[in-house]
């Protein structure tokens, strides 16, 4: 072929790929702020907490949104007895109700009602309490699979008998407090032979032989929606993970485990919020909407608010967790690479310091896994 013909051909070629090359500017969807109202009443002890804030663009409504708190509402509960309380201002954009003697009851319908200083007024549907449903026993089962950033763990199950004859939705919460450990300090002063001398206990050579400051109880929690229906097991035992326990070293694991009664409409809120968060797809997929839950302007009900108000039965189970089964072998294999230098609850946030038990699992249920 002819050099030139070449030359000409692909320099056409380029010149129809150059000139095919455009500008597009994608239009960026500004959204006015929409409050966002988080709040429940339930049949455990007052106060009560109801969350108030706007939205800002593209977040999430459960994502920090510190700087749009709204501190200058006026809130307040009633129940379909008459009965009501208002919620004083605590900070950063939480209110609580003030009487001690307002409690939840099941069955008992409750509307709550936010008056802004923008002089709109935003209530509720009316949200009924289910009745707490049991939870018979914990089951505790030792995984011993290594993740990609957690050793092996303890997975904590709740089992309870679903109520038959009738709809029954569940929603589940925990967190926990769970033994850690660090390289600590030396217990003398710093007097100790060199690493490289046999015998050396220096906690920079040696750091399973310490135990000044190295150990702590770390707080964690389960942040995920964690719902059931019992449309395909009416009346079974369920048995549902409610709680991953990392196991980092020796000592107690102190797991409290919250089950909440939904009604229909609330668990058909977290199925929508569950769909938004977790969909996958590809950039000409829809772009995902705002979660609307049951409040509204009371002077315009298209006018809706974000976030959830619920009212709901809820049961509470602590468990204290020694699993003595747990070898000094296995441990600094599979948790090792988690022990780091320094002060236990110096290095780790969120610790109660020395080894401390959790205040408040005095009476709970110990269970010993040998």
């Amino acid at each position: 072929m002819n050099p030139s013909f070449n030359k000409f051909l692909f320099g056409g070629l380029a010149l129809i790929a150059v000139s095919c090359v455009r500008t597009v500017n994608v239009p960026i969807r500004n959204v006015a702020p929409i409050p966002v109202v988080e709040g429940m009443v339930t049949n455990e002890a007052p106060p009560y907490n109801i969350r108030l804030s706007y939205s800002g663009q593209f977040k999430n409504i459960y994502e920090d949104s510190a700087i749009h708190y709204i501190n200058d509402a006026q809130v307040s509960i009633k129940d379909d007895s008459g009965d009501s309380v208002s919620c004083a201002w605590v900070g950063n954009g939480n209110y609580e109700t003030t009487d001690s003697t307002f409690k939840g009851i099941a069955g008992r319908s409750y509307i709550l009602t936010v008056r802004l200083s923008n002089g709109k007024t935003y209530i509720s549907k009316p949200a009924k309490m289910e009745a707490a449903v049991p939870i018979n026993s914990i089951s505790i089962i030792y995984d011993n699979t290594i993740g990609d950033f957690r050793p092996t763990q303890l997975i904590i199950s709740a089992n309870t008998q679903d109520p038959p004859g009738i709809h029954n939705y569940y929603r589940w919460t925990a967190y926990g407090y769970i033994p850690r450990k660090s390289v600590g300090d030396d217990c003398e002063p710093p007097a100790h032979p060199p690493c490289e001398q046999p015998g050396s206990r220096s906690c920079n050579c040696c750091p399973y032989l310490c135990t000044c400051h190295a150990f702590c109880e770390q707080l964690l929690r389960n942040d995920q929606v964690n719902i059931l229906s019992d449309k395909y097991m009416d009346g079974q035992n369920i048995q549902q993970p409610v709680f991953y326990s990392p196991v980092y070293w020796h000592g107690k694991h102190f797991i409290e485990i919250k089950q909440q009664s939904l009604t229909q409409s609330d668990y058909q809120y977290w199925q929508r919020y569950l769909e938004q968060t977790n969909r996958t797809g590809s950039i000409l997929d829809p772009l995902p909407s705002s979660v609307t839950g049951n409040i509204y302007n009371q002077s315009d009900s298209s006018d809706l608010a974000l976030g959830l108000f619920s009212a709901m039965g809820i049961i509470t189970k602590k468990v204290t967790i020694l699993p003595f089964f747990l070898q000094d072998y296995l441990l600094i294999g599979v948790a090792s690479t988690y022990i780091l230098p320094g002060d236990c609850d110096c290095v780790f946030p969120n610790t109660l310091p020395d080894d401390a038990d959790a205040p408040g699992w005095e009476t709970a249920q110990l269970i010993e896994m040998k």
